[in-house]
């Protein structure tokens, strides 16, 4: 389902135009704006894939914001809904999906909505979640999980996951290295065998390729978390003013550590960079938002490291004074006796003497 945005100074023009696109059965979410501004300020943080704007708004018109729009995320879609045709030839200029004149009407909509369609690219065949687990779901049984046939199946199919594309020497001194090469490259080919049985087994297009000398996994036939969280980490180090955006979304997919419960040796490395590049984007971004007094931000940038490290004792400071700061007295000291009891029970020392003086300040 996609999320549209409706910026449109005509309160029943904001109605109408609502009320068409929820009709159209497309959208799991509208969000209407009568103040461009407004409109503006939310799409910072929050995800849209479409926007219907009118062009002649008071302060902020429509072809300004959609400029503004474009910074912060170049694949929102750009839809011009207006009673004017003179800017027709400019919204193309910029690359707008469509330019709707109003009043606009449920046929003229659906043209709109067939172009979206259009510019989509074919469902993915399978859906992987590989943080905290591993789940597999088939897009033609959505309601049950993809069962393999053995745990050295879901090993196999882990690790090509992880690597994408991988050399079968490395594959058999990884998961069968205590076995002679013959009998190591046997397992290989009849896990492998069983493994394609069931992820191709809908015909759909192929997402295990394997040749003579490596084995690669096809990207555009599935839908991993794995792959759309190191698409918004590195998203992140390209555009670090849109980090707080694409923090929100990296937060949604890391439901926890990478194959957790898996006893699998090989993903511990892969498994603690993901945690602390995670964690390095995150620090920046809190210490961005709270030089730029966005406290509140900041607090849960903080927050969200000392759920994946509880010992950053750093990081507890932080916290600590951000709260101070926004007048949250018993939050600060009810931060500051978690973090003592837990430096006493893992490391068995006492906080740092500069934190333990900001809460003697605090409670005089």
């Amino acid at each position: 389902m996609l999320t549209a945005m409706i910026v449109d100074d005509e309160e029943l023009s904001v109605k109408r135009l609502k009320r068409l696109l929820h009709e159209s059965g497309e959208f799991g979410a509208c969000h209407a704006f009568l103040n461009p501004a407004e409109a503006y300020e939310f799409a910072k943080t929050n995800p849209i894939d479409i926007a219907f704007l009118d062009i002649a708004m008071p302060k902020l018109d429509g072809m300004t914001l959609s400029g503004k729009l474009r910074e912060l995320d170049d694949s929102i879609k750009l839809v011009f809904a207006t009673g004017y045709g003179d800017y027709a030839v400019k919204a193309f200029d910029i690359n707008a999906l469509d330019y709707l004149m109003k009043p606009v009407t449920a046929e003229r909509l659906d043209l709109t909505l067939g172009k979206i369609g259009k510019g989509r690219q074919s469902a993915p065949s399978l859906r992987i979640r590989l943080f905290n687990g591993l789940n597999l779901v088939n897009r033609g049984r959505p309601d049950v999980p993809l069962k393999l046939r053995s745990p050295k199946t879901e090993e196999l199919f882990a690790f090509l996951l992880s690597k994408r594309t991988v050399s079968r020497e490395e594959i058999v001194e990884t998961l069968w290295g205590g076995l002679e090469t013959d009998k190591a490259l046997k397992n290989l080919n009849s896990t492998l065998y069983y493994l394609r049985q069931a992820v191709d087994a809908d015909k759909t297009g192929s997402v295990i390729h394997a040749g003579r000398t490596e084995i690669r996994i096809e990207e555009n036939g599935i839908d991993c978390d794995l792959y759309e969280f190191e698409r918004l980490l590195k998203e992140i180090r390209s555009a670090p003013e849109r980090a707080s955006r694409l923090l929100k979304k990296a937060e949604a997919l890391y439901a926890g550590e990478l194959l957790k419960g898996k006893a699998f040796e090989w993903a511990v490395p892969i498994r603690r960079r993901l945690e602390q590049e995670y964690i390095r984007e995150l620090e920046a971004a809190g210490r961005h938002n709270r030089k730029n007094g966005l406290l509140p931000d900041s607090l849960h940038d903080f927050g969200v490291i000392l759920k994946l490290d509880p010992l950053r004792e750093d990081i507890h400071h932080e916290v600590i004074r951000l709260h101070i700061e926004l007048g949250n007295k018993n939050e600060a000291l009810r931060q500051y006796r978690l973090m003592e009891k837990l430096l006493e029970q893992e490391l068995g020392m006492r906080p740092d003497s500069r934190i333990e003086e900001d809460i003697r300040n605090l409670t005089r």
